[in-house]
């Protein structure tokens, strides 16, 4: 199945969702790596409860200052260049060839920023399903003019998803108000976005569980506009609020932090697992002499470095088993299990 773009089959999905009862996945990537790992677990998801046509959204920011990831794509640091190589390996694996080609895939450009990013929007709305268009460091007025500017120009090629307001950093330790019912339905009637991200007391980059979200006031601003809400920041929810999200009018769920805690912790242990078969005998020795390893990994050099022990793709498919596994998670969380058929 080829990418979903067109804006009337991204909003049936998106509707059929919200009906369904469920949150659909906006899995974020700055790499191939997690790119294949958003599709495999979709695919697998799918296979284990007979689902066809899963719904999951490709997420990423290009010039975002907090975490550009298509800057991180490839090691050419071009966000332009990211974003194509993007696409040409999600074209790739949802080709007909592919497990993947069942998939309904739509990709996301995330914190779309009004001046840094305005040479990839035009680009972006011919292939993306959603962009979402981050004016949120500007006042509540200035936001919902540029944001309503926005959503005329891309009217017709893509949908648009706006920020109520800036969610916090887990860094700042903010303390910022939520977003109000009033704000929330305000910015949604005078921008004519589909979708509005607000501040439910959520954080971005969050390492560890710290934040309270909030799920009342999620519910006051579902009453006013339908479940038309994306969360930003889950990595910082402790797994009990999963299951609630759907019937608190959340669509869509952002999720990035998460998986490179656990991908890169998943890597560590294994790179620590095969250390003695990995680094020549005297590198080992000189670690054990400063102190830095003990005897037991000494002892458990096998005299030179194995191949299988080097390889990257070892690494990828350590890293791609952690993530995959809590994606499916999510997906189960977020009420796939309900899907059908558009």
């Amino acid at each position: 199945m080829p990418l979903v773009s067109q804006p009337e089959q991204v909003a049936a999905i998106y509707t059929h969702a919200a009906e369904r009862g469920l949150c659909l996945a906006n899995f974020c990537t700055a790499n191939r790596y997690t790119t294949e790992s958003i599709l495999r677990s979709a695919y697998e998801f799918g296979c284990e409860h007979g689902l066809k046509d899963v719904p999951v959204v490709v997420s990423v920011t290009a010039n975002y200052p907090i975490e550009p990831q298509l800057v991180s794509y490839t090691s050419l640091k071009n966000a332009a260049l990211g974003m194509k190589a993007l696409v040409n390996d999600v074209a790739l694996l949802v080709a007909p060839d592919s497990p993947y080609a069942g998939l309904q895939v739509m990709l996301h450009l995330d914190h779309g920023q009004p001046e840094a990013d305005e040479g990839l929007f035009d680009w972006a709305a011919d292939r993306f399903a959603t962009i979402m268009y981050d004016a949120s460091a500007w006042p509540m007025a200035q936001n919902i003019a540029m944001t309503r500017r926005f959503v005329e120009r891309m009217r017709g090629r893509v949908l648009v998803e706006g920020a109520v307001a800036e969610i916090a950093q887990a860094v700042d330790h903010a303390d910022a108000p939520l977003t109000t019912p009033e704000d929330a339905e305000r910015f949604f009637n005078e921008t004519g976005v589909s979708l509005i991200v607000p501040d439910l007391g959520t954080e971005h980059r969050s390492t560890a569980v710290a934040a309270r979200y909030d799920g009342d006031r999620a519910r006051a601003i579902q009453a006013r506009i339908g479940s038309r809400m994306v969360l930003h920041g889950s990595s910082s929810l402790p797994d009990s609020d999963l299951g609630r999200l759907p019937s608190d009018g959340i669509v869509k769920v952002n999720v990035w932090t998460v998986f490179e805690r656990i991908g890169g912790q998943a890597v560590a242990r294994d790179v620590l697992q095969e250390l003695p078969r990995i680094l020549p005998v005297d590198e080992l020795r000189a670690l054990y002499k400063a102190g830095v390893i003990g005897r037991q990994v000494l002892e458990a050099a096998s005299g030179t470095p194995q191949l299988d022990s080097l390889r990257e793709e070892r690494r990828r498919d350590v890293w791609q088993a952690a993530v995959v596994a809590r994606m499916k998670f999510f997906l189960e969380q977020y009420g796939y299990g309900n899907w059908t058929p558009v």
